[in-house]
């Protein structure tokens, strides 16, 4: 017998060898749980239990049950694309409103009719039943397999595997890998969208597609900066690394940041009128010395910038908006004095003296004891937060003052043609680094009001991105080899018990694909600087 502890500490034994599922089927919504965790490690339905210890569900809604759903039904597309056009491959490149953009591999664009096509033969596979099945194979043994056929890039990317064994997936006879587990069989994908978007395909749980224009520009500029240096792919970096290409790519990866500010100054310093930079974005995008460094290119320009953070502008605390568990809410936009921050910022740009408040966090009340403050012909202000680009924040302020600049690490490099890495991903690396080295903050600490910190950023900042008159992206080729030295480590530290385990584990395993860097080689005056350390920006 097999006996399971749950998180609400009740127990109960089971025979050896039962399934997920079959314990599922004495649940009263079967259906809401996509798998189980046992002893810290995720499995799906079909797992069979054989090990007593602490077990609790995965449920549909939640980050591990979404991402399984999100795997699931890239899979079930690919695999109708390889049945419906001979074998014909793939390449899920990002993320886009809600949903996944991705292109065949070919030269010609996807076709509305061949996209037709491979929709029906997805739903003819969920109302089989379609089952996935999942083999557990040695490693040389699974990059033997996809060698013979033609999947490179996979074999590559299992050749870094830490573990022994591989997963090898297949459905209606097609074979896959992909980074974590999936729902047993096609018709655990109920509502799904696709359609043609740009030169390829939308996938989505989603039923609307909401089109990003200035966001899917930027993600095509980088794809087609990967294509040229020949680094889309984590083997493809790996591979540079060993070849002792690493201070260049960092060299070149710089140049490119550097080229991309100037670009931005250029545009702001040619508008006179301007004299107000609004600057929004999510968590860890480099917000900090992004200001900093365009604030200095700004001044070579001659227009000397004056740096301004919103959350000087917080109401006190007393009357801050509140969470439903009694906490503050301090992403909500209502904690901020709206009315005085617009006051302050029309006042400054007429040119008339004003007083801005400092916010004593330690206090939780705003304090007037900076000098007056007037706004010169040739300064123009800088002004960073949260809440930069919603146009409340500003709506007394005239639009021909203003400049809003949207600030993400938007990453092109995937692990394989059919397993992105995501931005929130690289965002989350990046924090949890920074967390550590300057704000006494350990990795469980970080990880624990990451879903809190998201949740603030679906709210606050990605609805208003496409509103920005610049978009830049801080995400840098090299930049996981060089967190991955220094994260790796406390990684490894979170004990198996801690609840944050499961998601410390899988970042610690997405990191075992990279090959490590040497995090002396960064430039102190670099974006990632502000995430590993040396930064000259450190106050």
């Amino acid at each position: 017998m097999v006996k399971l502890r749950f998180p609400n500490q009740t127990e109960i034994e089971i025979p050896n060898g039962t399934t997920i599922a079959q314990l599922a089927a004495e649940q009263e919504n079967p259906r809401a749980l996509a798998g189980g965790i046992l002893n810290g490690k995720v499995h799906d339905l079909n797992y069979r239990l054989n090990k007593s210890g602490a077990f609790e569900w995965i449920t549909r809604g939640s980050l591990i049950g979404q991402m399984m759903t999100e795997r699931t039904l890239s899979f079930l597309f690919i695999t109708a694309v390889r049945l419906c056009f001979d074998g014909l491959d793939v390449l899920i490149e990002h993320s886009l409103a809600g949903g996944l953009y991705g292109t065949l591999i070919r030269k010609e664009p996807v076709t509305l009719a061949e996209l037709e096509q491979v929709e029906a033969k997805m739903r003819d596979m969920i109302a089989k039943k379609e089952p996935i099945h999942r083999r557990v194979v040695s490693k040389a043994e699974a990059v033997a397999h996809f060698e013979a056929l033609g999947m490179p890039d996979k074999a590559s990317l299992l050749r870094q595997r830490t573990s022994a064994k591989c997963s090898i997936y297949t459905c209606a006879g097609v074979d896959d890998y992909f980074y974590g587990v999936m729902l047993p069989d096609a018709s655990w994908i109920g509502q799904f969208t696709l359609r043609k978007v740009h030169q390829g395909f939308w996938l989505s749980t989603e039923k609307e597609f909401i089109d990003q224009p200035k966001l899917f520009e930027v993600y095509r500029q980088f794809e087609r900066r990967g294509q040229e240096t020949g680094i889309s792919m984590v083997s493809q970096l790996n591979e540079k690394i060993r070849e002792g290409c690493l201070p260049q790519l960092i060299k070149d990866n710089e140049n490119r940041v550097a080229r991309d500010l100037d670009t931005l100054a250029d545009q702001i310093a040619a508008r006179p009128e301007l004299k107000i930079v609004l600057i929004a974005g999510p968590s860890s995008a480099g917000k900090t010395t992004f200001s900093r460094r365009l604030a200095f290119a700004l001044h070579e320009r001659g227009r000397n910038p004056i740096a301004i953070s919103m959350d000087d502008f917080f109401l006190n605390r007393e009357d801050s908006p509140r969470l439903p568990d009694g906490t503050h809410d301090y992403e909500n936009i209502e904690c901020l004095d709206l009315k005085l921050f617009n006051t302050s910022m029309e006042a400054l740009i007429s040119g008339q003296p004003v007083v801005l408040p400092t916010y004593d966090f330690k206090l939780g009340e705003k304090r007037f004891i900076r000098d007056p403050l007037t706004l010169k012909p040739d300064q123009i202000l800088i002004l960073e937060g949260l809440h930069a680009l919603n146009p409340r924040s500003s709506e007394k302020i005239a639009e021909a003052a203003k400049f809003r600049v949207y600030i993400n690490a938007l990453t092109h490099l995937n692990l394989d043609r059919h397993n992105r890495i995501t931005t929130t991903d690289y965002r989350l690396i990046r924090r949890m680094t920074r967390d550590y080295q300057f704000r006494g903050r350990s990795v469980q600490s970080t990880l624990d009001g990451w879903e809190q910190v998201k949740a603030g950023e679906d709210r606050y900042i990605y609805p208003y991105q496409e509103q920005a008159d610049f978009l830049f992206n801080t995400s840098m080729d090299y930049e996981l080899p060089i967190l991955k030295t220094i994260l790796a480590p406390l990684l490894d530290q979170v004990p198996v018990a801690a609840p944050e385990y499961i998601e410390a584990n899988r970042i610690r395993r997405l990191l075992a694909y990279f090959d490590g860097g040497d995090p002396a080689l960064v430039p102190h005056d670099s974006i990632l600087a502000e995430f590993i350390g040396g930064s000259v920006f450190e106050e």
